[in-house]
């Protein structure tokens, strides 16, 4: 350790250890820029002088490269969720188009329901199958999901969003590819007896009657019936239809049924369902923060939803999913870019901004788990990070 004249300190320094006042208390840590409040605080204190194990970062290149150390240490898991990412987006085009096949062949079976028609569901098969192997190729693909406009076409842009939250808890389940496909195909046909509910209803942009509402809570009946007289869809797919809006303590619609009693791909569907509503914009309402859905879904916890189902997309998504705008406790702002199970609270970070507000333009990524003297201190929108989120992933 050696010791630092407080008079020698300067606004702008940071070291690349912890600084302390003594042995037993820590004044900064690690890579932390020191403040002339910092240094003014020491002086009222009467501290003369500080001590570190450390060197003072002092230039833009040696704070860039101890930033970066988390990718060059040799920490495997930081490393792969580095490649993962990367590789992530060069997807992004591809999730597009899937998304769009699958939007189209959902609104076609809309359509025919809305008709009273009959309808195949080879199309929707095809397209699931391309939404699986995208998540297969990228569990953290979803994250294209954001940004994508849905216009008026708001019930199939749903449905297929809600797809690829329901089947990363099915791969987190440990779901073979038979169950997968019944989860997806239930998930796809989530809303279709929205499409028997007048237009007026699904597009009002004030708060619904009570008439009006109570007519929304017949769609899961019409969903169910559509879709096993129209399409001949088997029983365990359009039972998801039939009880996503069922909750777990026995308060949901339209049987009040309780626990178990309610299918798993339902309650499967009744997670994913809830999530996806809360990060979109509706005309009656402004879209969430993944944060605050994720929180928002917590604290819900075993009275609206399975505890265990729950468990499993939290330990996919963490509490601060893939996308999150996050600062730092050095006012450095970054992406959340991957997790680690073991410490759902210390993500993976994609710095965009420095301390000081300048822009990060190079991939520079920082692993709290492997960083102690970093935390995240505050959960950000595009506007207060005066970024769109996806120019700069």
């Amino acid at each position: 350790m050696k010791k630092i004249q407080v008079e020698e300190l300067k606004p702008g320094m940071r070291f690349d250890k912890p600084v302390y006042i003594d042995s037993n208390n820590i004044f900064i840590g690690a890579n932390i820029t020191l403040k002339e409040e910092d240094i003014k605080k020491l002086m009222r204190w009467g501290v003369s002088d500080v001590e570190t194990a450390g060197k003072m970062l002092s230039s833009k290149e040696e704070i860039k490269q101890y930033v970066k150390r988390a990718e060059t240490a040799g920490i495997p898991d930081s490393k792969k969720i580095l490649t993962d990412y990367n590789n992530l987006l060069k997807k992004r085009k591809k999730l597009i188009e899937v998304h769009k096949r699958a939007c189209k062949t959902v609104g076609d079976i809309y359509s025919a329901i809305k008709n009273g028609e009959n309808f195949i569901s080879d199309d929707l098969e095809l397209a699931l199958g391309e939404i699986i192997d995208l998540i297969k190729e990228n569990n953290n693909i979803f994250l294209f999901l954001y940004g994508l406009d849905e216009g008026k076409n708001y019930l199939m842009y749903h449905s297929v969003n809600v797809t690829f939250y329901a089947l990363l808890i099915g791969m987190g389940l440990k779901y073979p590819a038979a169950k997968l496909r019944e989860l997806g195909l239930g998930t796809l046909l989530i809303d279709a007896g929205m499409a028997k509910i007048p237009v007026y209803i699904t597009h009002k942009q004030s708060s619904l009657t009570e008439q009006e509402f109570n007519l929304i809570k017949t769609h899961p009946i019409h969903g169910y019936k559509c879709l096993r007289d129209l399409g001949k869809i088997k029983e365990s797919v359009a039972t998801v239809t039939l009880q996503h809006h069922e909750q777990f303590d026995g308060s949901g619609y339209p049987r009040g049924l309780k626990g178990t009693m309610i299918s798993e791909y339902a309650r499967i569907a009744s997670i994913a369902d809830s999530y996806e509503a809360q990060i979109v914009n509706r005309s009656y309402k402004k879209k969430q923060l993944f944060y605050h859905a994720m929180k928002q879904l917590i604290a819900l916890g075993s009275n609206k939803f399975d505890p265990v189902i729950l468990r499993v997309f939290m330990s996919k998504m963490s509490l601060y999913p893939i996308g999150s705008i996050v600062e730092l406790n050095d006012k450095s702002i970054g992406i959340v870019i991957g997790s680690n199970h073991e410490k759902p609270l210390r993500p993976i970070i994609k710095l965009i901004s420095d301390t000081h507000g300048n822009k990060i333009m190079d991939t520079t990524v920082i692993s709290l788990p492997e960083e102690p003297a970093f935390f995240i201190t505050k959960v950000l929108d595009e506007k207060e990070a005066e970024i769109n989120l996806l120019e700069v992933l």
